[in-house]
Order: structure tokens, then sequence, then C-alpha cells
């Protein structure tokens, strides 16, 4: 999982021991082809890296491989529904408390995850 994680943006600037524990704090998910994820109007209280498949919007496009970094640090609401792809969606949750932990061990997580990320 270490290895998927450091391909990831924002991830890759973690040493291996903050990967491990990412990882230990965090869960991983599949959300099955078609399943709502995020709903257009809320903000994400999670951050999802993604593992195996898409996570696309409402017009089918894929999203950023992390998701949704702007909406969670800034409390931006989504600007559509967010649903897994059509071969499902599989993610590492990790929760906003453990994010925020992120970010203020290692800010280059932020500035990682923004520059690669989409505003939602």
């Amino acid at each position: 999982m270490i290895g998927t994680l450091r391909r990831l943006p924002g991830f890759e600037r973690l040493t291996d021991s903050a990967l491990a524990l990412v990882f230990a704090r965090s869960s991983v998910r599949h959300y099955p082809p078609g399943q709502l994820v995020l709903t257009a109007g809320a903000v994400a209280e999670t951050l999802l890296a993604r593992i195996e498949g898409e996570l696309v919007d409402a017009t089918g496009a894929p999203t950023s491989p992390v998701f949704d970094a702007p909406g969670l640090l800034f409390g931006l609401s989504a600007r559509g529904d967010y649903r897994a792809g059509p071969d499902g969606f599989t993610a590492l949750v990790v929760a906003k408390p453990h994010v925020f932990t992120i970010v203020r061990e290692f800010p280059e997580f932020v500035v990682s995850l923004l520059q690669h990320s989409e505003v939602a």
C-alpha cells in the first residue's frame, strides 16, 4: 500500500514512516459502480486517495487521484455530484483530523495536494 500511496500527489513527499502512519489511521473503502460518493453542495469530511478505479464528476470525467483537498481544507462545497466510475472506485479514506495532523507535520503535503487538485 505504501508504494501505491507514494505515487499519488501529496503522498509522494511523505516519508515511509509517515505513509505507514497515514495508512494505519485510515481505512480502505470500495464504492460500487455509480455509487454516490459526494453530493453537490456537500463539504468533504474525508480525503480520498485512489487505489483502483475512478471517481467521476457529473459529466463522467475522472477527478484527480486525491480528492477533495480544497473542499476538505477550506470548507468549499462540491460543485456537483461525484460517483464511483464504471469499474467502481477503491480509495484510502483519510478523515479530516488526520489530514490536518499530516499538514501540520508536513506542510509540503498540502502544497502538493493543492497543486494537483481541482477546485470542487
